[in-house]
């Protein structure tokens, strides 16, 4: 093999975090006589059946997935994919893999999920790694984590425009027609979501779902209003009674200047009528019927006040 072939597939395997597969080094020339003589050498590793590691790669995360999808002949899917997205916290581990049943091979590096619905269309890429699109992820991986995370990353995919709403529902109601149990959790949020903006933080996601368990009316999701000439966005409003709701994450201002600039907008807001209720992420978690009691009884003292 010349030279020219050996830069061809190592460049090709550079762009793939270092790793290729036995029909990529067949299309840039290489014959498999040739292919295992340059794991005789050292210059490649087998990571598995047809794929190797070029010999001093860096082994990032990325290369893992990548082999783990490669040996499956499969895509990142379920935890992998969502943290691929940036749509729930990173935690390591073996990777997520979902493949075709037919096509899927059993190996200790990966958790490998079979399907038999996976569409052309519900597969993405990203840093050369094929994985499920947001919209499949959510339907899938449902049983695998908790309800606020999962109702946490469907208000993120479609805040940060990943996804929308309809697409969720048309990849549930596609999959749910086959008799997928496992979707049943996102099918539970998408009945839950209602109308407007998406929540754009994991407390607000913790809010909304302590008044929906407890009964409370739903409020309004990023309420725009103008105070004293200036436009503010309410993270969670009931504007007929002129209530809003906003979570105080520990470290969530970011500085003073942040600091200031939230109490001089709430300043404003109570000028122009509008009562806050703050809670922090320890209260709702903790204390989540005293929240929604807050809530409840606020809002009864504005319509008895109206009387």
């Amino acid at each position: 093999m010349g030279t020219g072939n050996d830069e061809h597939l190592f460049a090709w395997a550079a762009a793939h975090h270092g790793l290729y597969r036995t029909d990529d080094a067949l299309r840039l020339g290489l014959s498999r006589r040739q292919i295992a003589y340059r794991v005789q050498q050292g210059r490649a590793e087998r990571v598995g059946t047809s794929v190797y590691r070029v010999v001093g790669s860096a082994p990032t995360r990325d290369q893992r997935v990548l082999a783990a999808a490669w040996r499956a002949r499969g895509v990142a899917s379920f935890r992998t994919a969502a943290e691929m997205s940036g749509l729930i916290d990173s935690r390591g581990g073996r990777p997520h893999v979902l493949v075709v049943r037919t096509n899927g091979h059993v190996h200790d590096d990966a958790v490998v999920h079979r399907t038999q619905d996976l569409l052309p269309d519900e597969v993405t890429s990203f840093r050369r790694i094929p994985m499920t699109t947001p919209a499949r992820t959510l339907v899938d991986i449902g049983l695998t984590i908790t309800d606020l995370d999962l109702e946490h990353m469907l208000h993120q995919a479609i805040h940060r425009r990943l996804t929308t709403l309809e697409e969720v529902a048309d990849t549930y109601r596609r999959i749910s027609r086959r008799g997928r149990n496992g979707a049943g959790p996102i099918r539970d949020l998408l009945d839950a979501y209602g109308s407007g903006s998406p929540a754009e933080s994991k407390l607000e996601v913790l809010i909304l779902r302590i008044l929906r368990e407890h009964g409370v009316p739903p409020p309004v999701r990023q309420h725009p209003v103008t105070a004293d000439g200036h436009d503010f966005r309410l993270d969670l409003a009931y504007p007929t009674h002129r209530v809003f709701l906003e979570g105080d994450g520990f470290g969530v201002h970011g500085g003073r200047t942040p600091f200031e600039d939230d109490r001089w907008r709430q300043d404003l807001l109570v000028l122009q009528g509008w009562w806050p209720i703050r809670f922090t992420w320890r209260q709702a978690r903790e204390r989540p019927g005293w929240c929604a009691d807050v809530v409840v009884r606020k809002l009864a003292g504005v319509e008895n006040d109206r009387t």
